[in-house]
């Protein structure tokens, strides 16, 4: 079954089946890809996609702006590394001192699993606030993560003082314990990735509405999307473009609206569609593996922007070398770290 510019039945503009579509074996766009294609169910019915500007000239094709920009760890990397290489003489405070803040009592798993992800990804030091009984589930699994084990918000204040750059969400729940935490990470002026219950926290009425004064990626799954948006998830998927672009408006901070075809948006307008990552993907822990990413790769100096684009990126073709290594069915979000340390180096 071979689809002509887009399969009939698919929304070009959000990737939303529109009651039923072809289910392509391979298609073939023309002039411009349509992000339906790309994004929510677009991968699934248009198989391998092709594409073929038609011979316009490059003047023609600037005519028309572009909706999004496609991006990919392949993309990226044609030109130049994800990361420039380091100096010989640098040591680990030129690689910045990410202090990641989440983990409440049971929780454990989430917050250990995203200091992990920062410290492959080449963060210099990386620091963990967390329930003083996942102390020894963090230095069991991350020895070289230092772990504080903190009762309260003012517990917190000490490390901040140290930190460069900042992350909260995973596994912090929504006790009082984890809103006097999240309370601390908001009055900080330093770079910030807020995911999970962070998200929920900040979504609630009366919490802090937008960062316009301060360097902040948000990484939402449709469900958190909704939330932000006093929304519902059939709404953030019926055009993830419009939804990403109004929480990156609402909060003035860059957002990461994951899932398939993960959106980037930034508070500029600016737009950008990842295409790596597969379905093994949709497993607990991916986001906070995500989290130390982006929050790593903070911490070595690049924008928001650029964080949120290349640890999208990143995260997602390491996904994918480990499905293509062992499939995608029993996939791990630890199985990625072996291969974003090798994608990053």
């Amino acid at each position: 079954v071979f689809s002509v510019d887009i399969p009939s039945g698919l929304n070009a503009s959000t990737g939303q089946i529109m009651g039923s579509a072809v289910n392509a074996e391979s298609t073939l766009t023309f002039i411009g890809l349509k992000p339906g294609l790309i994004t929510c169910d677009g991968p699934d019915v248009c198989g391998e996609l092709y594409f073929d500007k038609l011979a316009l000239s490059q003047v023609e094709r600037d005519a028309v702006p572009a909706q999004a920009q496609r991006v990919s760890y392949y993309l990226l990397t044609q030109d130049a590394p994800l990361l420039m290489p380091r100096t010989r003489n640098s040591h680990k405070g030129h690689n910045g001192h990410a202090l990641l803040v989440g983990g409440d009592a049971g929780l454990g798993g989430a917050i250990s699993m995203a200091a992990d992800a920062c410290c492959r990804v080449g963060a210099g030091l990386t620091s963990c606030a967390t329930h003083p009984e996942n102390v020894s589930v963090v230095l069991a699994r991350r020895p070289e993560c230092m772990a504080a084990g903190v009762n309260s918000g003012l517990e917190v204040q000490p490390l901040l003082e140290r930190a460069t750059v900042l992350a909260c969400g995973p596994g912090l729940g929504r006790t009082s314990w984890a809103e006097l935490l999240l309370q601390q990470v908001i009055q900080s002026d330093l770079p910030v990735v807020l995911d999970a219950d962070a998200l929920n926290i900040i979504a609630s009425p009366g919490s802090q509405t937008e960062f316009s004064e301060r360097d902040v990626v948000l990484t939402p799954h449709p469900g958190e999307a909704a939330r932000l948006l006093d929304s519902t998830i059939a709404d953030v998927q019926s055009d993830r473009l419009a939804a990403a672009t109004a929480i990156a408006e609402k909060y003035h901070a860059v957002v990461i609206l994951k899932g398939h075809g993960s959106v980037i948006a930034g508070p500029d307008g600016r737009l950008a569609i990842c295409t790596d990552g597969n379905p093994g993907m949709g497993t607990g822990g991916m986001g906070d593996v995500l989290t130390g990413v982006v929050a790593g790769l903070l911490a070595q100096g690049l924008s928001p922007w650029e964080a949120a684009v290349r640890g999208a990126c990143l995260h997602s073709a390491a996904a994918d070398m480990a499905a293509d290594s062992d499939g995608v069915r029993g996939l791990l979000a630890t199985d990625l770290l072996p291969y974003i340390r090798q994608l990053v180096n």
